[in-house]
């Protein structure tokens, strides 16, 4: 399953209950593109200062290549995305000229120790290079995986790491609308002491008296306000919400809502039901699930706040709380994980059960024995290809 989205538009916050008749993602006026002229580097092309290598990833609008500083030899990550002419139409598998100049507008503005660093850009022709930060320890999850010991503890210390970033954001007016594991980096390979949040292509600034009505986000992590069904309008709850289902992964080892039919999952979600039946809770305190329960609300207006969370009595139980070992949670997120680094990204690009299998093990959504099997021949056909 891979990212919702629809036009950007914002709007007056209206009554609960409350709409205006227009469809989701319509706006009255056009979209505006900010200003960061003052922000780009000029003068010099970016093969100029960097030296850009090989390619480290790549994204639905984009591509991340290495790129070297050729005057300190320091490396960075140099994120590539066509840039379409002004005025042009765009079509949904492209980045919008607003949505591009948005992004560096928010990454400029931003400062915290959980937060990428955004040191520059480039504008050249019809392509725009971000140089980032270089964040070389990989993806939380993937961390968790390969740690020795993995604790309530060290879970605690990871979601507060993600708690301060988000504090952050919403106190500069800032929402990432995209919170999710892959999107949490580590600065150095193993060390969870050290988390940053990545990734601001949905992020967008946030004014008090007017809603968002974009429709977007990642599936399994998008707050029921946002697929709630006719005009979307919501506010910067909806992060609060997706750090509640990274919590209850964090701590469960499986996705609180799942299922391969995005319209079924969706009704998951709204609905805003789960539990904690499964024998891996056993070893996770009451405090840790009041809390996941407090930022699962379906009702954002009875979501925790931040102010909230942080002062809520697992948060305060510090490093000392939880060093019980989790090994049933691991169990399952590595269950979860077996066949997933051999599987290519593009097997799972079209609609069907094959696709929906391997974007669910990706997502670390926990598989039955059918859809192990479906996954188990998708490794075996990738590897034989």
């Amino acid at each position: 399953m891979g990212n919702l989205c629809s036009s950007e538009s914002s709007r007056p916050a209206a009554p609960p209950g409350a709409a205006d008749g227009r469809s989701p993602g319509h706006s009255a006026q056009p979209d505006a593109v900010p200003d960061v002229g003052h922000k780009m580097r000029k003068g010099v092309s970016v093969r100029d200062v960097y030296k850009v290598g090989k390619t480290l990833g790549t994204g639905g609008f984009s591509v991340v290549k290495l790129a070297t500083d050729k005057a300190t030899g320091e490396h960075l990550a140099c994120k590539i995305m066509s840039l379409p002419p002004p005025g042009k139409q765009y079509n949904e598998n492209e980045s919008s000229r607003a949505d591009i100049f948005k992004e560096i507008d928010i990454l400029m503005a931003l400062q915290h120790e959980n937060i990428v660093v955004m040191k520059e850009y480039f504008e050249e022709g019809n392509k725009v290079y971000l140089i980032m930060e270089m964040l070389q320890g990989g993806e939380l999850l993937d961390a968790v995986l390969e740690k020795g010991h993995y604790s309530e503890g060290d879970a605690r210390s990871c979601f507060l790491q993600i708690i301060q970033a988000i504090k952050y954001l919403h106190s500069r007016g800032i929402v990432h609308r995209d919170l999710k594991l892959e999107n949490l980096l580590l600065v150095r390979k193993g060390d969870i002491s050290h988390i940053k949040i990545a990734d601001f292509g949905l992020a967008r600034r946030y004014m008090g008296s007017l809603a968002m009505t974009t429709v977007c986000g990642t599936p399994q992590y998008v707050a029921p306000e946002i697929i709630k069904g006719g005009p979307a309008s919501y506010g910067p709850e909806c992060d609060l919400w997706s750090a509640g289902v990274i919590l209850f992964i964090l701590l469960g080892g499986y996705p609180p809502f799942y299922d391969e039919s995005e319209p079924r999952l969706f009704e998951k979600i709204r609905k805003g039901r789960f539990d904690f039946n499964d024998e891996v809770w056993s070893a996770v305190s009451a405090d840790a699930k009041d809390l996941i329960r407090n930022l699962l609300m379906v009702d954002p207006t009875k979501r925790l706040t931040v102010p909230q969370v942080l002062s809520h009595p697992w948060l305060k139980e510090g490093q000392q709380g939880g060093k019980q070992e989790l090994l049933k949670t691991m169990t399952r997120m590595r269950n979860s994980k077996l066949q997933l680094s051999a599987i290519p990204a593009e097997a799972g690009s079209s609609g069907d059960q094959r696709g929906a299998v391997m974007e669910a093990a990706k997502s670390g959504a926990v598989l039955d024995l059918e859809e192990q099997k479906l996954a188990a021949e998708l490794v075996e056909e990738a590897n034989a290809s």
